[in-house]
């Protein structure tokens, strides 16, 4: 039989955790100290914010090393299709993978989103998987009141919280080797003590939702993933992601795992572990599951509910590839 035939194909999700393109000039000293200022300037490269929400820009050498682990994550996960989330733009993500991951996509995708913090949803294509990118469609200007945004006015913080998503759904439309699958890439409000919360990101289930059953009824098959942030076994689970867990056309393939092994994020100041990153496959894909599996190396080493060896390039310093772990399905098609 056809090797290419075949060969399965690894669909994976990440949250790279605050990937963003800056200039080496902000680890350099000050502007009359440096030779070819200008030429500096030019130079872009990938850096890493300090964890939390301040905006700390890390030393470009710890950036650098952070960075090395999580290419090491990606690479090690082995993804031919990838979903990325917190990623500043389409720029930093091709400086990325060129220079972190070997070059090893060659078609990577990403539109600005409606966080004003720059961090964005991607989708990317490894060069030797044979798919035709069909259509590509961006929500980032859906309303929750139905139609589209009246302003674009991205400064405006009344119209930004009009979006539905915080982020975006990026859509794509991809055949494989005469399959249609859409894919629906998200990142979802995250838990935090707004009160609004809950019903923002149950807004985003329930259109993610309508969204996958369209594309069903179209005879595509609709894949769900990303970063749902929120885990649907924790005590306190507000029931905002049910429309779309419970969509019949969709399947969970990590049903299979018990769920004390479902979990994909490791929360530092609590020591805890949850599961925030799903992948939900159309229904009709379900007996084209080969598995599932949840890529733990790239993880700190203070998350010790992980007990395996972590990535070479950890050792010597804690700098961890992600608080998130790249989690995949692997399909027969």
């Amino acid at each position: 039989m056809d090797q290419e035939k075949i060969m399965p194909l690894r669909i994976t999700t990440f949250n790279c955790e605050n990937l963003f393109g800056r200039y080496r000039i902000l680890d350099q000293p000050p502007a009359g100290e440096i030779k070819n200022f200008e030429k500096l300037l030019q130079i872009p490269d990938v850096v890493a914010l300090a964890p939390g929400r301040s905006g700390k820009i890390k030393p470009a050498a710890i950036s650098h090393e952070q960075r090395v682990t999580t290419g090491n994550a990606i690479l090690g996960a082995n993804p031919h299709i990838l979903a990325v989330q917190e990623v500043e733009n389409l720029a930093t993500l091709r400086i990325f993978n060129s220079k972190y991951m070997k070059d090893a996509f060659n078609r990577i995708l990403l539109i600005d989103g409606n966080d004003a913090r720059g961090i964005d949803v991607g989708f990317l294509i490894r060069k030797d998987v044979k798919a035709a990118i069909l259509a590509i469609r961006t929500h980032v200007d859906d309303d929750k009141d139905g139609g589209f945004l009246p302003k674009s006015n991205r400064l405006d913080t009344r119209v930004t919280g009009q979006t539905v998503f915080s982020r975006d759904c990026l859509e794509v439309d991809v055949d494989v080797k005469g399959t249609i699958l859409t894919f629906l890439v998200n990142h979802f409000k995250a838990q935090d003590r707004n009160p609004n919360t809950p019903a923002r990101r149950k807004r985003q289930a329930a259109k993610v939702a309508r969204l996958a059953r369209a594309a069903h009824d179209a005879g595509k098959n609709p894949v769900v993933l990303g970063d749902l942030n929120i885990d649907t076994e924790q005590a306190d689970y507000d029931g905002s992601l049910d429309s779309l867990v419970n969509l019949s056309i969709l399947h969970d393939p990590f049903a299979q795992l018990g769920p004390s092994n479902r979990w994909t994020h490791f929360f530092s100041s609590k020591k805890s572990v949850s599961r925030l990153d799903y992948i939900l496959v159309d229904d009709r894909l379900k007996t084209k599951v080969l598995g599932v599996e949840i890529f733990r190396r790239g993880l700190s080493p203070k998350a010790t509910q992980f007990t395996g060896p972590r990535l070479p390039s950890m050792q010597g310093n804690d700098l961890e590839a992600s608080d998130h772990c790249p989690t995949t399905v692997v399909l027969s098609l």
